[in-house]
């Protein structure tokens, strides 16, 4: 059995839940930190279990930190003097003032809160800021993010697996080939949410791995989190020439970068941001057209009906809504 899953196994102490995949994966994510002096932070502590099993885990850990917005959190209480406890929400920025008095940067930084859309794209803007380079950001239970009852849904423009997924779009940023900012396609989702994106935060996030229910997320400094330079290797060009005097160079990027024409690239914001833009249109557009069925039927009950007539205002009627779609 695995060192973590030993843990969870033998534990009795305070409780604490997890689902039984999430074990072999921080157990694959975590070796690195084993046996550093790491400082770590949980969002969402319930009984206060993950937080025992994470001092016994990392036993060079310096600082372990939890953080609930439930105030029946103040009666827990550790044995471990590394084991802190701020009870507070950490979507809100005095709180994750809180945690920062207590460690200026964590190594690790685990969501495990309210699973509400909203919070956790807060709490991710907020808190990533405090993540150390090299660092590890995790967003547990992402299931809860295609539930309307936690802001969610399969298509939600707004959702945070919606946001976690632009995350990829980000580290992409140079491929997009228009002149625009890191945090470009984000402005809808954290202006909804009330939060403001930092470009040079957004560049120094090396990998975005997503696996069921969770998405994990590492910090790099911006320089290694660009593709580099071509390397190319070998003497022999039998099927393809001319490329190996572009060893060294960023040839390839550069000839296929701008994007300007490209019509799924140049567009104000994302489309599915335009989805409820969009709806209202439509049934303004309905109600027009009812509108004008009523007016046709009055028409033709008319005794002044002409048939010449209807046909020119039907087809002016009818320019009217082509050129409003």
């Amino acid at each position: 059995m695995e060192k973590l899953s030993s843990e969870y196994a033998n534990h009795r102490g305070k409780s604490t839940f997890k689902w039984s995949s999430y074990l072999s994966i921080y157990e694959r994510n975590f070796e690195e930190f084993l046996n550093k002096p790491v400082a770590i932070l949980e969002i969402g502590v319930q009984n206060g279990g993950s937080l025992e099993i994470l001092a016994k885990y990392f036993p060079s850990a310096k600082t372990i930190v939890g953080c609930d917005n439930n105030p029946d959190c103040a009666s827990l209480s550790f044995n471990d003097p590394r084991i802190h406890l701020v009870v507070g929400d950490a979507a809100k920025s005095h709180v994750v003032d809180q945690l920062a008095s207590i460690s200026p940067k964590f190594d690790i930084i685990i969501d495990d809160g309210s699973h509400r859309s909203f919070d956790i794209i807060r709490s991710f803007v907020l808190t990533y800021p405090l993540l150390a380079p090299g660092g590890l950001y995790i967003v547990e239970d992402l299931h809860a993010s295609y539930w309307r009852e936690y802001d969610g849904g399969l298509y939600h423009p707004h959702s945070s697996m919606t946001f976690l997924k632009r995350l990829a779009d980000v580290l992409n940023h140079e491929h997009w080939g228009v002149p625009w900012a890191p945090s470009e396609p984000l402005k809808g989702i954290a202006s909804r949410c009330g939060v403001s994106l930092e470009d040079e935060m957004l560049s120094s996030i090396h990998s975005v791995e997503f696996v069921n229910s969770m998405c994990l997320i590492r910090k790099r400094r911006q320089g290694p989190n660009r593709i580099g330079h071509a390397v190319i290797v070998g003497e022999v060009e039998i099927v393809t020439h001319g490329h190996k005097e572009l060893n060294n160079t960023d040839y390839f990027i550069a000839k296929n970068l701008a994007q300007d024409h490209n019509p799924w690239t140049q567009r104000p914001s994302p489309p599915d941001e335009l989805f409820d833009t969009l709806m209202v249109n439509i049934s303004d557009l309905q109600k027009t057209v009812h509108t004008h069925e009523i007016e046709i039927a009055n028409l033709k009950n008319s005794k002044s009906w002409r048939v010449t007539a209807p046909l020119r205002w039907l087809s002016q009627r009818w320019r009217f809504l082509i050129d409003k779609i």
